[in-house]
Parts: structure tokens; C-alpha cells; sequence
């Protein structure tokens, strides 16, 4: 993830901002992909069989593309739920 160098006046606004962002990113992704994968059966040089097997791959290492981007994210987020949570009940004992 880019740094915006953006004020946020909430930790909510900022999550929220971020979650946008991946989704906007995972949104994109898949429309890129779809493109992708109808340009490639038009224009495919080679028998179905083949054509089929490449566009597997492609499309594999499109989600693994797109889960390695997500994941630090998504551990992040997990990380700031966690912390968020230990603050909350620190207060509330």
C-alpha cells in the first residue's frame, strides 16, 4: 500500500478509507482479469485444450497475484482489531 500522506481526523475514517482502497484494488483486479481472458480467447492462437490450460495458469497466478497484495493488508487490519480490542477491555477493567 502507497503512502497518501493524508490527515485523517478518525482511526474509523482511516479504516474506512483503507478498506475502500482494497476494494477499489480487488475490484479493478477483476475487471483487469476479465479483459484479460476475453482478449485472450479472441485472439488465441492455439487448440481449446491448450488455450483452457494456459488461462487456468493465468488465472491462478492472477488470485495468488492478488492474495499477496491483500494478505499484509488483511494482517494489518487483523493486527489493529487485536489491538483495538486489548485497549477496550484494558479501560473497561
Amino acid at each position: 500500500m502507497s503512502n497518501t500522506n493524508r490527515t485523517y481526523y478518525s482511526h474509523d475514517a482511516e479504516q474506512r478509507a483503507t478498506r475502500e482502497r482494497i476494494s477499489l484494488t480487488i475490484v479493478c483486479l477483476m475487471f483487469g482479469l476479465g479483459i484479460g481472458t476475453a482478449m485472450a480467447l479472441m485472439f488465441a492462437p492455439s487448440d481449446g485444450k491448450k488455450t483452457r490450460e494456459e488461462l487456468f495458469r493465468t488465472l491462478e497466478e492472477g488470485v495468488q497475484s492478488g492474495r499477496e497484495r491483500v494478505e499484509p493488508t488483511v494482517a494489518k487490519l487483523e493486527k489493529e482489531v487485536h489491538d483495538l480490542r486489548k485497549k477496550v477491555e484494558e479501560r473497561l477493567s
